[in-house]
């Protein structure tokens, strides 16, 4: 008899534990964080230690050297690139950077030259994965 009371009340035990657990339902899943993604791209002639532009602008002086600021949301692995084309569409420089931010981040890319730059129209186009997301257009005066 002692051997099935105790077989009883370990039963009623563990009926009173499932009926307990059964109601709550399990956490969800830790979310992702969202796509690398370019968020905004400023051009200027200096950057700080955070390689952000001090001063945005998009028309230079001949002698400047031209940074290209470039704000990514999200997190992942990335080509980011950025190509500088003259106005009739020659490429001046393309310069590409492996990437693997975990959330917001800042990148940076830029030109320069021995000699004055040529006045006219100018472009940088920013590239994802080889993908153009981004392009700002700026002015070298003669």
């Amino acid at each position: 008899m002692r051997t099935r009371t105790h077989a009883i009340v370990v039963l009623a035990a563990l009926a009173v534990a499932a009926v307990s657990c059964g109601g709550s339902e399990p956490a969800p899943p830790p979310a992702m964080p969202a796509a690398l993604a370019v968020a905004s791209v400023d051009l200027g002639s200096a950057i700080d230690a955070e390689r952000r532009v001090v001063e945005p602008k998009t028309a230079f002086a001949p002698t400047d050297t031209i940074y290209a600021s470039v704000a990514t949301t999200g997190a992942g692995t990335a080509k980011l690139t950025a190509r500088w084309t003259f106005e009739d569409g020659q490429v001046v420089n393309e310069s590409t950077q492996d990437v693997a931010p975990t959330g917001p981040a800042t990148h940076e890319f830029h030109i320069t030259k021995d000699t004055p730059w040529p006045a006219g129209g100018y472009r940088v186009e920013i590239l994802l994965n080889g993908a153009p997301v981004m392009t700002k257009e700026f002015t070298i005066g003669g």
